[in-house]
């Protein structure tokens, strides 16, 4: 039987969005466009990343729709009793880390059972491969894992695996997970942004008693479309919300790990110094950032907009509009936001660890900085703000970089190397 069919498998697809989400969409659409596949989708119906783990915040309610000649199909987080966000939780608790591969793995975020279920109706026979993303959704991996194991295709996962800002960072207990092994070592390939990213995996299998061959992974790194993105319109931006300033932006989710408080605390000092700029932040409604701009006082907060499920369109306004990217977080394998801000020509400030380092020259196209160093964020600022030209200069070398390196209408082909030869 001839194999026409692929599937992907990842924790959200559009329009919810995210690093993960999106690359998984366009590798989607490549796959349906250029390669001729029949491409599936199982995603869950969780708009937000807070639907994924509480699940009470936003979802999307449509159950399967085609987008852009790709078929998605989602799945409710939770089944039964376990729709119930405090049981749900608690067995997550209790069995996440449990020392059996499939009861662990099974009661990992986000339990989309009906995923379970769905394996059983459906004949993948015809069915070239299943790709996985990414960490820390163990369950999907699961899920993947047993179709290929049924069916006996090719597993791809593609894990965009946090390593945290250091090797003791306490984020790694999410995704260093023992019981996560066995996916790592049956893949057929792993698709990895950074070698950073492919040396934490080798070593986290390797401290668990498997040794990964160099040859099971690509490192494919991520991308943007240029031409997409290039129609943001910053005096638009300024007029609408009357902002005359420099303009500091985030764009992403907002919480703690993704930089989001300590960037406030960063330019508190900023404005303290006599500065004056605004703080804009857009990404997708966080109940715990909203509440904590609510107890930030107020001669600092009328310098901050904060802009919840922003639109494409305005994210790009935005980029045009400001002076300095900023998204110090410990919770990226990459970063596609960083290459977005090139795109527009900004500087850019990240987290200094192994992996952003293989994409940011530090003090030529942007700054790597401790995640927690307010202070050395707030001077950093300080200085770019000061120096218009350095500002410029460090933009326009980012630009060059997307586009000899990051552009993928030039670079996407290498999805051919993967899903073709394999």
């Amino acid at each position: 039987m001839k194999q026409t069919k692929v599937l992907n498998i990842i924790q959200r697809y559009h329009p919810a969005k995210g690093g993960a989400e999106l690359f998984i969409k366009i590798l989607s659409e490549y796959q349906s466009k250029n390669l001729g596949y029949n491409v599936d989708v199982w995603t869950t119906n969780a708009y937000t990343p807070d639907a994924l783990w509480d699940l009470n915040d936003e979802i999307v309610e449509q159950e399967k729709e085609n987008i852009e000649g790709v078929h998605v199909r989602r799945f409710a987080v939770g089944a039964g009793i376990f729709r119930n966000k405090y049981i749900n939780k608690v067995v997550r608790v209790l069995f996440d880390r449990f020392p059996n591969f499939k009861i662990a793995n099974l009661a990992s975020c986000p339990t989309a059972y009906g995923m379970l279920k769905a394996i059983d109706e459906t004949d993948f026979s015809d069915y070239a491969y299943v790709t996985v993303s990414s960490t820390p959704y163990y369950f999907l991996f699961y899920v993947g894992y047993l179709i290929s194991k049924k069916y006996n295709i090719p597993y791809i996962i593609a894990p965009a695996f946090h390593t945290g800002e250091h090797k003791h960072d306490p984020l790694r207990r999410k995704y260093f997970k023992k019981t996560a092994v066995p996916f790592f070592e049956y893949a057929s390939k792993i698709l990895v942004n950074t070698k950073a990213e492919q040396i934490a995996i080798m070593k986290f299998c390797q401290d668990n008693g498997v040794m990964l061959k160099e040859e099971k992974f690509v490192v494919l790194g991520q991308g943007i479309y240029l031409e997409k993105i290039n129609g943001g319109d910053g005096k638009r931006f300024r007029e609408k919300y009357n902002l005359n300033d420099p303009i500091v932006f985030q764009m992403g989710s907002k919480n703690y790990e993704k930089g989001s408080m300590n960037l406030v605390e960063s330019m508190k000092l900023v404005w303290d110094s006599g500065i004056k700029c605004h703080l804009v932040f857009g990404g997708q409604y966080s109940e715990d950032f909203s509440k904590y701009l609510e107890g930030v006082e107020g001669k600092y907060r009328e310098n901050i907009l904060n802009i919840d499920n922003i639109s494409d369109e305005e994210k790009f306004d935005v980029f045009d509009a400001c002076n300095i990217f900023s998204m110090i977080s410990k919770t990226d394998s990459f970063g596609i936001v960083y290459l977005e801000a090139w795109a527009y020509g900004k500087p850019v400030l990240a987290c200094n660890n192994e992996a952003l380092s293989e994409i940011i020259s530090n003090g030529v196209d942007g700054y790597l900085l401790k995640f927690d160093d307010i202070k050395s964020i707030a001077n950093t600022i300080e200085k770019l703000l000061k120096d218009e030209k350095l500002t410029r200069d460090m933009g326009m070398k980012g630009r060059k970089k997307v586009e000899e390196k990051y552009d993928w209408s030039k670079g996407i082909k290498k999805i051919d190397e993967i899903y073709v030869k394999l």
